[in-house]
């Protein structure tokens, strides 16, 4: 399969607010390619190759970090020609990228059991987060065999060997313990793909993340879509449970008249 070089990228749009962190469900893979008639692999490899474009133009907008979800803890379970080809698109890219992440600043990093990762894959992936690990220009966290709710068990998991007492866990503890600590909180999440759920990405970290939706299919996402989320997410007011406006100490005022 041949995959089309991508467009020159349009002019870059002023955004009124850029989020900190940019999280990602690259998803829409698989039924990208059966809609062409392909094999899903071929679907998968057309997602990896859309990687690099949306890295450069988020980096360009001035956004910290940029989360890519590309495989589920609950992924394992799809059948192994599946898995193993999406392994090897992992191992290549890295093969083809890191060097030019590296001169761009880009610092890798992996979330997700890497322990799970055949030998040849996890080398890959120690090898580029060691290299790029003085970087700041982006970082760029690579979600692989990545699930929320694991994430949150081996952050308490921790919290008990180093025999910390119950009342003294608190939501800063946890969050020290989670696969992000010490980055910023996602301010935007992206999903593709059609489908309206979080399916346990980061189900922790975006507890007040603006949410983004799209029908595109992730090897249809480009520089365009990308814009077109930031510019979304620079329209929004977030709160956190707030309102403009409030007057909290004449509240508690009128509540003890």
């Amino acid at each position: 399969m041949v995959v089309e070089p991508a467009p020159a990228a349009p002019p870059l749009p002023h955004l009124h607010v850029v989020p900190r962190h940019v999280a990602i469900t690259m998803d829409g893979n698989g039924r990208w390619a059966e809609s062409r008639g392909l094999h899903r692999a071929d679907g998968h490899r057309a997602g990896a190759e859309a990687m690099r474009p949306i890295i450069e133009r988020v980096g360009q907008h001035g956004v910290e970090v940029l989360t890519l979800w590309g495989f589920s803890t609950e992924n394992w379970g799809r059948p192994r020609a599946e898995v193993q080809s999406i392994l090897r698109l992992g191992r290549d890219f890295i093969d083809r990228h890191l060097e030019e992440l590296d001169e761009a600043g880009v610092q890798l990093r992996h979330l997700g059991d890497v322990d799970r990762l055949p030998g040849w894959l996890r080398g890959r992936v120690e090898t580029a987060i060691d290299r790029t690990s003085s970087n700041s220009k982006l970082i760029l966290n690579l979600a692989f065999s990545y699930g929320g709710r694991a994430d949150i068990v081996d952050a308490v998991q921790q919290l008990v060997r180093e025999g910390v007492p119950a009342e003294q866990v608190t939501e800063e503890l946890i969050g020290s313990r989670l696969a992000t600590a010490g980055l910023p909180e996602p301010d935007l999440l992206i999903r593709t793909g059609g489908e309206i759920r979080v399916s346990n990405f980061l189900v922790w970290q975006a507890a007040y993340a603006e949410y983004y939706f799209t029908d595109t299919l992730w090897p249809d996402f480009g520089t365009e879509q990308v814009d077109a989320a930031l510019m979304e997410f620079s329209k929004r007011q977030r709160r956190f449970g707030l309102v403009d406006g409030s007057d909290v100490d004449h509240l508690s005022d009128e509540s003890d008249a």
